[in-house]
């Protein structure tokens, strides 16, 4: 890629996150501890989205099927070795599911505590 390229896509990506950044801060100043719950369950719902639809076909009855026949073909450390890499792909999903988690306990209780 070349030198202007990059900096088109850094720019896109600063400004992607600082609009939700804003958007961020706007629910927290609405809504309180409220809006440090619904951020924590956006962040689960993106994080659970990209692991669903990471290497997912089509929605196609067919590649599903050969997808789901090669699955049971394959040996048990064929198997294994697919998982692992797996687990390696989504590491970074889990930290942004713990954030997530973390976010919508605190958000939680928080609100119940400043509720009563």
């Amino acid at each position: 890629m070349q030198r202007s390229a990059w900096v088109a896509v850094l720019l896109v990506v600063v400004a992607g996150w600082a609009i939700a950044a804003f958007m961020a801060v706007a629910l927290v100043f609405l809504v309180g501890w409220l809006g440090i719950l619904i951020i924590g369950l956006a962040i689960c719902f993106c994080a659970a989205q990209a692991e669903l639809d990471d290497q997912a076909p089509v929605a196609s009855v067919a590649l599903l099927r050969r997808q789901h026949e090669q699955s049971l073909r394959r040996t048990a450390e064929e198997r294994l070795a697919s998982w692992a890499q797996r687990v390696e792909h989504n590491k970074w999903l889990y930290v942004a599911r713990t954030v997530g988690i973390a976010a919508i306990l605190i958000g939680l209780n928080m609100f119940i505590t400043h509720q009563l």
